[in-house]
């Protein structure tokens, strides 16, 4: 199976197979959730081109090199598509007659839509593609399509321009449209011409090659500035190229919002603004720059969850999960208009926005967003904490459309007890929990700082309890670990998990458990040597090629890393990172992917690919940058408890 490769500008994105070529169902040209073209191949005179090499010249260029069959040794005709990705796809192509003799070539460019929306082409729920009456206009150097049902307020188009006269053959078949666009071109011996392609998503441009040139202008200044307004610390050594491939694969995945700059979640599937996934790429990539940070917050704190909505999950103060632009949530039959389905992400706002005001001493940022982190509170306290016991849970029976699971393990079977049993009944998660404690902490900070003693009191006292609560119900004596949840029955889901791990990151976890639960982190059902897997391979329900029960997850660890650095142990921080670390280097593209599997590294030379994993990924490519807080002393540090140093020492 061919693995796949984007070029990419934040919501706007070409994907196709390793070699530049869509070969697979799910490739094409992709704009705001919905794919504008499902076909988007070159050819020569009826001829299949031979792709010869693929080079991502920059973040939003690449460069495609094609050439026709050999023949007796040699190749008539080479081809080389330069392409940039803005808010349309444009092309400059290079074509060459690589013989002696005059030549002709006709070259076919063959396109097509359906107007596929991005939960059609994912199959999601089983969704059934719906048929569209689409428009064709032709024109004497290109084709437009147009969808603009009467029924909803969604339109979309698409136009592919040449700058020079093509013939156009249009198909039409069912509810889809197909159309050839053939350019003749005449050769002196070694020659070469120039043809230029913008394929829009605004209406067709008047002028293509001044479109091609603006275009690679601006994906070349994007490149200077973000080099100029992000800066990475000293790296270890080694760490160099790993790092500077995050920093290229944050760019990709830019959003510039109308709030300021965020990162989409991932690509291909992901490629638009998330709550947990954005928080925390934003706050793992604060060394890097801190305008990310202030972006997101402000972005989400818009979009902050006004009334109850049972379709959508919202509830007043909530953080949203996901947000999309396609047809289907324009019709309402999926609820991401946004989808708010998420226990985690209001806790991390209020987390990021105080690290982000701790590092910047930006009082101003910490003031505008005040009011929204108070509203957050007032989200965990009376709609997080479900049954008021003081721990947030989320509900695994939701409606249609909801998930199943609210927490970052997000799958169908992302919680499990060791045997393989799904628990029953609302869930409380342990790093929610962790979470939780972190943003009343900082939440006190900023209301202190604000002249509120009074709710920082308060706060500081809520954080203390919560804190006292959490280690008497989920510790696992005889794991040295946190148990994953607790269930509807406030039973223990005693699975030992990287969960855990995150509450060494949120720091609810007494000091004098912190040793025990690191040094059983890393132990050898954990540590794969290339990084901690998700749950430990003792259990019996633990399976390596699993999306969350035994795989290895980048910003998983990255949260875990920071977490032992902040009890000082930045021996077994540093372990975990430098497995992470030589993972990007031996994938050979020193980028990490969403997860891979957790097979031993001794038994595999190279981590083994989860052939479903989005690449790249916000929080998987900011994980070395999180790894690199850890290892260079930068963790988050939050004032001290009141009572800490009263605090009892922990019974097993």
């Amino acid at each position: 199976m061919k693995t796949d490769s984007t070029v990419a500008n934040g919501s706007t994105f070409l994907v196709t197979d390793e070699d530049g070529a869509p070969t697979r169902s799910h490739d094409g040209f992709y704009h705001r959730d919905t794919r504008r073209l499902d076909r988007y191949r070159l050819g020569a005179s009826g001829r299949t081109l031979e792709p010869l090499e693929l080079v991502d010249v920059r973040p939003a260029e690449r460069l495609v090199h094609l050439a026709t069959p050999l023949e007796r040794g040699a190749r008539a005709l080479q081809l080389s598509r330069r392409q940039f990705v803005t808010d349309g796809l444009y092309e400059s192509v290079t074509v060459t007659n690589l013989t002696r003799d005059p030549h002709t070539e006709t070259l076919e460019l063959a396109v097509g839509t359906r107007f596929d929306d991005l939960f059609e082409v994912r199959g999601f729920d089983g969704n059934a593609l719906r048929d569209r009456d689409i428009d064709v206009e032709t024109r004497e150097n290109g084709v437009t399509f147009t969808y603009d049902p009467d029924d909803v307020e969604f339109d979309a188009s698409v136009s592919v321009i040449a700058n020079r006269d093509v013939e156009v053959g249009v198909e039409t078949a069912g509810d889809r449209v197909d159309a050839t666009l053939s350019v003749p071109l005449e050769f002196d011996p070694q020659e070469s011409q120039q043809l230029s392609l913008a394929v829009t998503t605004d209406g067709p441009t008047s002028n293509v090659r001044a479109a091609v040139d603006a275009a690679r202008d601006e994906v070349r200044e994007r490149e200077r500035e973000w080099a100029e307004a992000t800066t990475l610390e000293d790296a270890p050594a080694g760490w160099e190229s790993v790092l500077e491939e995050s920093r290229e694969n944050l760019l990709e995945l830019r959003l510039d919002t109308e709030y300021g700059p965020m990162l989409a979640a991932g690509m291909p599937w992901f490629a638009t603004a998330f709550g947990r996934d954005s928080l925390i790429a934003a706050y793992q990539s604060l060394g890097l720059s801190t305008e990310l940070a202030k972006g997101t917050c402000r972005y989400l704190a818009a979009h902050q969850a006004e009334a109850e909505d049972e379709f959508r999950d919202a509830e007043p103060g909530k953080i949203l999960h996901e947000v999309r632009y396609g047809e289907l949530a324009a019709r309402g039959e999926v609820p991401h208009s946004p989808y708010y389905g998420t226990v985690d992400a209001t806790a991390l706002f209020v987390v990021l926005v105080h690290e982000t005001w701790r590092r910047t001493g930006d009082d101003a940022f910490a003031e505008e967003m005040r009011p929204h982190v108070e509203r957050a509170l007032g989200w965990l306290d009376e709609y997080g904490d479900r049954d008021g016991d003081g721990f947030l849970e989320y509900p695994t029976d939701g409606g249609d459309g909801s998930l199943t699971h609210q927490a970052w393990k997000d799958s169908g079977d992302g919680i499990m007890h060791p045997d393989g049993e799904h628990p029953e009944g609302p869930l409380a998660v342990a790093e929610v929990q962790g979470y939780a404690y972190d943003a009343k902490r900082r939440a006190a900070d900023l209301a202190r700082h604000a002249g509120d003693e009074a709710r920082a009191t308060e706060l500081e006292r809520e954080a203390a309890a919560l804190k006292e609560a959490f280690d008497e119900a989920f510790w696992l004596p005889e794991e040295n670990c946190y148990a994953v949840a607790l269930d509807g029955g406030k039973e223990r889901v005693a699975s030992v998990t990287t969960n855990a791990g995150h509450c060494l990151w949120s720091g609810i976890v007494p000091e004098a458990r912190a040793d025990a639960l690191v040094d059983r982190l890393v132990a050898d059902d954990m540590f794969t040597g290339w990084g901690l897997r998700t749950l430990a391979a003792s259990h019996g329900v633990y399976n390596p090629q699993s999306y969350h029960l035994g795989s290895v997850w980048p910003h998983d660890n990255s949260l875990v890393v920071l977490g032992m650095a902040r009890y000082g142990r930045v021996d077994a921080a540093r372990r975990v990172a430098e497995g992470l670390v030589a993972a990007a280097e031996k994938r050979g593209n020193d980028r990490l992917p969403e997860l891979f599997a957790g097979f031993e590294r001794e038994e595999t030379e190279v981590p083994v690919s989860y052939g479903e994993a989005c690449e790249p990924q916000a929080w998987a490519a900011a994980a070395p940058l999180a790894f690199l807080q850890a290892v260079a002393g930068s963790v988050a540090e939050v004032p001290d408890e009141p009572d800490s140093r009263d605090a009892p020492t922990p019974s097993s």
